[in-house]
C-alpha cells in the first residue's frame, strides 16, 4: 500500500512540474519557423541551424513543440485560436518591418 501511495505521489510531484506552453508561445514559434524556412529554403544546413536557434531562443523543445501542435489539431477551438495567434504575430511583424 505504501508503493502505491509513494508511486501515485510522485507522479503527481512530477506531473506538476511539467510546464505548460501556451498557444501563443507555440504560434510565435510556428510563426519563426514559417519564416526562417522561407528564408532558408535552399539550405538545409541552414534551416537546421535557424530552427534550433529558435527553439533555444523561445525556451521550447522541439519534441514539445511538435506535441503541442498535435494536440491542437484535437481541439477545434484551440486550432482556430493558435491560427488567429499565429496570423496576429505575423501582422505585428509585417508592421514592425514596413517602419524599417
Amino acid at each position: 500500500m505504501k508503493q502505491i501511495i509513494f508511486s501515485f505521489l510522485l507522479l503527481l510531484i512530477s506531473c506538476s512540474f511539467t510546464e505548460k506552453v501556451s498557444p501563443k508561445e507555440i504560434a510565435h514559434l510556428y510563426v519563426d519557423i514559417l519564416i526562417a524556412e522561407e528564408t532558408y529554403k535552399v539550405d538545409a544546413d541552414s534551416m537546421k541551424i535557424a530552427t534550433d536557434s529558435l527553439y533555444k531562443f523561445h525556451n521550447i523543445s522541439e519534441s514539445k513543440y511538435l506535441k503541442e501542435l498535435e494536440n491542437y489539431r484535437y481541439d477545434e477551438e484551440t486550432w482556430k485560436e493558435f491560427f488567429s495567434l499565429a496570423e496576429e504575430y505575423l501582422d505585428t511583424l509585417k508592421a514592425v518591418e514596413k517602419r524599417k
